[in-house]
């Protein structure tokens, strides 16, 4: 996602600090039949009954025994956010089997049912308890290992699955991703205390919509009827991406719940994921736009750099785009955040190209913004790279 309101040194979405068990009991996997077309966006999704509680919602393509790939989304986003990027995957190695999840709480996804999600809902949305999700979709579908890719708070979330089960992970790209979200003061001031717990929480009090599980059920068009703006002015927007597909992304978000809100930011302000990486030994693609205004260069990417030379894993850092964020704070002039959506068939190549040789392609993708729509420019082997382990 892309916050358009902040010029601050600070992260957005993601980091957890301690990992829970994933509990997994590997089945024979008796899944539920899964719904025919469920490999686009634009057919229903498949779902699955999963051990942690929650019915997942997925896009899946490609040979059920073909290498797994699974991709995880960001905070109010869907499987929607990686729709792209996965036909641009199969598109060039059809041999993969591929699976995009709506995680817990979005999308088509169930909501956590613990009896204290309404009134504490953070303690139904820790990161621990996605990465658990990701074990047991694996379970309930006989994978045994897989590439696990992550996006912002999926990218996160992948590093979780990587540090609690790694031999149940080949490898991680982390997009967009930073190693501390804790006491954020993006996340604390421009998403949860405004609008989430300020304009959108006022406006459900005088709806009368004030109990904790009403809340929890509510949506930002229940609190705004002019939600859908709200999201696409300050949340979605992309101009580097193509407008369609965020026009797609827009309404998904705007009906996310209230308790996804709250519980997901919250958890991630208690992130820490520093000293938790020393434990990495899974191999890890890092893919970052240079126009980046959520996590920055300093101290999101060299933080993470800092953290993953202290890990025992090979790793590999990849700049996207050559302008840096203007002192405004906003994404102006080249690629950002969503580099998933902004340049899916590049990003595809460099997972492709991880998955098979251990390095991402050497070519340096950038963009600009003309009058007529943006440009893109591929540099073949001019690619920065930072490498490590």
């Amino acid at each position: 996602m892309v916050f358009k309101q902040f010029s601050t040194w600070a992260a957005f979405i993601v980091l957890l600090t301690t990992a829970a068990s994933a509990a997994d009991i590997v089945m024979p996997a008796e899944t539920p039949a899964a719904a025919a077309g469920c490999e686009s966006i634009a057919n229903p999704k498949c779902t699955i009954e999963l051990k942690t509680g929650i019915k997942m919602a997925y896009l899946e393509t490609g040979p059920k025994d073909g290498k797994t790939v699974i991709l995880l989304h960001g905070l109010t986003d869907t499987s929607r956010s990686w729709s792209t990027t996965m036909e641009a995957m199969h598109a060039s190695d059809p041999t993969l089997h591929i699976f995009a999840l709506d995680q817990r709480g979005h999308g088509a996804s169930s909501m956590p049912t613990g009896a204290t999600c309404p009134t504490t809902p953070k303690s139904c949305f820790a990161l621990p308890l996605f990465a658990a999700d990701v074990i047991a979709f694996m379970n309930e579908k006989a994978i045994d290992k897989a590439t696990i890719a992550g996006h912002s708070m999926g990218s996160v979330i992948a590093q979780e699955v990587a540090l609690q089960r790694p031999e149940r992970v080949e490898r991680i790209i982390l997009i967009a991703t930073t190693n501390k979200g804790k006491d954020n003061p993006v996340l604390r001031d421009y998403v949860l205390n405004e609008p989430v717990l300020g304009s959108w929480k006022k406006a459900l009090d005088a709806k009368g919509i004030t109990s904790p599980e009403a809340v929890w059920n509510a949506t930002p068009r229940d609190a705004d009827p002019k939600a859908d703006e709200w999201v696409a002015k300050n949340w979605t927007v992309d101009n580097f991406a193509d407008q369609t597909f965020i026009g797609g992304i827009t309404p998904e978000t705007s009906v996310t719940k209230m308790g996804t809100w709250i519980g997901a930011t919250e958890a991630l302000l208690d992130v820490d994921n520093t000293e938790h990486l020393k434990q990495l030994v899974t191999p890890t693609l890092v893919l970052w736009g240079s126009q980046d205004s959520i996590f920055y260069f300093a101290p999101d990417q060299t933080g993470m750099l800092a953290a993953l030379r202290t890990s025992k894993a090979p790793f590999v850092w990849k700049q996207y785009g050559k302008v840096a964020l203007p002192a405004s704070g906003v994404q102006d002039g080249d690629l950002g955040h969503n580099l998933q959506w902004e340049v899916p068939k590049e990003v595809a190549a460099d997972i492709l190209s991880f998955m098979s040789t251990g390095q991402p392609t050497m070519d340096q993708t950038s963009a600009t913004l003309a009058a007529d729509g943006p440009k893109y420019t591929i540099a073949a082997g001019k690619a920065l790279l930072i490498t490590g382990n």
